[in-house]
């Protein structure tokens, strides 16, 4: 992960982008024979632009290549510095397409002027014009410009093809290092609970023990149990009744208990059992 943050991972790149860098540097070599042809007769400052911007192509599309790909200068390749490069070329291109185009449309005014050329490297020519007029130019050094503003919106679109590719890939090796990096540290080192706060489990199934049924009760035909029923105390005096059995198939009839006339005894006789005994006077 490392290596990536430092911008020392390679992006490989196929061979149409090498193709893309030699593009490059050929276009801006054309650029600038046609920025001279215009500047040898009158120096402008948009075509200075173009200039100082195919001079940056030449060494940073020769740095991009020679780094990439050859194992001397593979040392010195830093991803961050292709991206930011690429960036600040489109970024150049874009001024040089801009100030171009706007000079080259300042030339509306058809005009007569008297030229001369004294020899000069750079504004040679001199013209007498016979209207108020800033900039004058012929039909060749008008192509002249328009070829350079045309061209530099070639380079602007070069660059920009260059860098989001670049951008693109250096991308998806940040983001494979990354989860690599996060996939080895939750593998490693478990996060801690912070202070104050239960253990988690390792387990789930050992976190939340088993819910307890509860008991569910079988539905069985209650049967009571038949106990004979305690026979009542003897008593004497009672008369017989007639009671029913254990596994009698029928019920009878038992008549109603009679009453039994009590025998007065006379207090001379024999006293009946619970009567006091009265001795005879």
């Amino acid at each position: 992960m490392e290596s990536v943050k430092n911008g020392k991972t390679l992006i490989p790149t196929p061979r149409w982008f090498i193709g893309i860098r030699v593009a490059q540097i050929v276009v801006s070599l054309i650029i600038i024979a046609l920025a001279g042809y215009f500047i040898h007769g009158a120096y402008y400052d948009s075509l200075g632009i173009a200039i100082a911007s195919a001079v940056f192509t030449w060494i940073i599309a020769t740095y991009a290549i020679l780094t990439e790909h050859s194992a001397g200068c593979r040392s010195g390749y830093n991803t961050w510095a292709v991206i930011v490069l690429d960036f600040f070329m489109a970024v150049l291109w874009l001024a040089s397409l801009g100030s171009n185009a706007q000079f080259r449309s300042a030339f509306d005014t058809s005009v007569n002027a008297d030229c001369y050329n004294d020899g000069s490297a750079i504004n040679s020519n001199h013209c007498v014009i016979y209207k108020r007029t800033t900039y004058v130019s012929g039909p060749t050094g008008l192509a002249a410009l328009s070829a350079v503003a045309g061209l530099s919106a070639v380079m602007l679109l070069l660059f920009i093809a260059t860098a989001a590719y670049v951008t693109h890939f250096f991308r998806l090796e940040w983001a494979k290092h990354s989860s690599d990096v996060e996939k080895a540290t939750g593998a490693a080192a478990p996060t801690a609970a912070p202070v104050g706060q239960p253990q988690p489990f390792v387990n789930q199934q050992q976190q939340v023990p088993q819910q307890q049924q509860p008991p569910q009760w079988s539905q069985q035909q209650y049967q009571p149990n038949t106990y004979p029923s305690p026979s009542p105390a003897y008593d004497p005096y009672m008369p017989p009744q007639n009671t029913g059995y254990d596994g009698a198939q029928g019920v009878y009839h038992q008549a109603a208990p009679q009453q039994v006339a009590q025998e007065l005894h006379s207090p001379h006789g024999t006293p009946a059992p619970g009567q006091p005994y009265y001795p005879p006077q």
